[in-house]
């Protein structure tokens, strides 16, 4: 098998939007993200903290059902809010694409967190209904905080 050259890779991506993009259509693609990430912010923010207070009147002592879909829901608040960073061009762009990140990652194992209690519901009624504890919940969700944290706060400072 033949062996792939990143350079030259990327060498021949350069070169194909070099030679099929001028400046000027360039800079027309860069705002049209712009205005549709602005669009997407604007209206996905409100609805983000309008949802996050409606779930919090529902968590209750036997209710921890809501507290995944909570947490889920601000690592996408936390994903609005870099992206304002990104848009903004803020000075610190490595800090907001670490943050960005592990928001991201969070979200997916909050996603796993809730398909994982459902499919527990349905298949195991009994043991999960005297098993689950808002103690539990927390301790979960601080475990689906810290680890993607710690592990793009370790890719940065080993290889960046």
């Amino acid at each position: 098998m033949g062996e792939v050259y990143v350079n030259d890779t990327l060498q021949d991506m350069r070169d194909y939007y070099n030679s099929n993009f001028n400046d000027f259509e360039f800079k027309k693609i860069l705002f049209i993200i712009n205005v549709v990430t602005c669009i997407i912010i604007s209206i996905g923010l409100p609805l983000t903290l309008v949802a996050i207070y409606a779930l919090y009147s529902l968590v209750g002592k036997y209710n921890v059902a809501p507290i995944y879909v909570i947490n889920l829901l601000i690592s996408d608040l936390i994903q609005f809010c870099c992206l304002i960073g990104l848009v903004a061009k803020s000075e610190d762009q490595k800090i907001t694409v670490v943050i960005y990140f592990s928001s991201l990652l969070a979200s997916v194992y909050f996603m796993v967190c809730i398909a994982l209690e459902r499919y527990l519901v349905i298949a195991c009624p009994l043991w999960y209904r005297f098993r689950r504890s808002i103690k539990s919940s927390v301790v979960v969700c601080v475990l689906v905080w810290v680890f993607p944290l710690i592990f793009f706060i370790g890719y940065v400072f080993c290889y960046c």
